[in-house]
């Protein structure tokens, strides 16, 4: 049986999410990147990537990059959108990639997290980021807030796009928060689907992170590096460093 990602991250996915783009990863990302100390030519791997917009803008600071992702349609995008920059991109589960202290600068951007039941499964993504890079490397991790996210949840919103009616039900309890999509189109059969995020705590986060092998150098609660406040954060936006040999 199929998990929920495999269903969802298609083609709708990408008319659904047209407004995540290149802008949006500038404003997600300008800000955080001098953290990083990040020099051109160094390796760096978007875990992750879905259709490439941070990875082409990383590439374009001179880096090398390489983008993740096991959904072949979004892959697929990613390529035809990236075809005069130079990224290289890779079909894989993110729970086993085949890198090990390789890279300079892993990302996992904008809740590419928390997608599995079990805490031991979403765990092995930062186990996966450990591995991957070399000693000293550092690991810039982008989760949401579960205690902002109760605040501001908002149940239900439609909106029309491309012919396409997107109608779409959220809820959250106190393990994870959901989403279902229904799309309806003129001529065709009405489509469901569903996402599905397990809620962590900062803390929590931090206690894996710290199993993995991670320094914890910043913790921010938003896009323009605020500091992180456990209420009033929209994000929480660890940025690490793996520990030396």
């Amino acid at each position: 049986m199929k998990e929920w990602f495999e269903k969802s991250f298609q083609e709708d996915y990408l008319k659904i999410y047209a407004h995540r783009d290149e802008q949006k990863a500038t404003q997600e990302l300008e800000k955080l990147i001098p953290y990083l100390h990040i020099k051109p030519g160094q390796t760096a791997l978007d875990l992750c990537c879905g259709q490439g917009r941070h990875s082409r803008w990383l590439a374009q600071l001179g880096l090398r990059v390489i983008g993740v992702d096991l959904s072949a349609v979004l892959l697929q995008e990613a390529i035809r959108q990236s075809l005069n920059i130079p990224v290289l991109y890779m079909r894989a589960d993110a729970r086993e990639i085949p890198f090990s202290e390789e890279m300079d600068l892993v990302f996992n951007l904008f809740t590419s997290f928390g997608y599995f039941l079990e805490d031991s499964e979403n765990e092995k993504i930062l186990q996966q980021a450990s591995k991957a890079l070399k000693p000293g490397g550092f690991f810039l991790f982008d989760y949401l807030n579960p205690e902002h996210l109760r605040t501001h949840l908002v149940p239900t919103s439609e909106s029309e796009q491309a012919g396409m009616k997107i109608l779409q039900r959220r809820t959250i309890n106190e393990e994870f928060v959901q989403k279902q999509i229904i799309i309806q189109e003129a001529g065709e059969s009405t489509r469901h689907y569903e996402e599905r995020v397990k809620l962590y705590s900062a803390t929590q986060l931090e206690e894996m992170l710290t199993r993995q092998g991670f320094e914890i150098l910043h913790l921010f609660g938003d896009y323009q590096a605020t500091p992180y406040n456990n209420y009033d954060s929209a994000r929480i936006i660890f940025i690490c460093q793996k520990g030396r040999k």
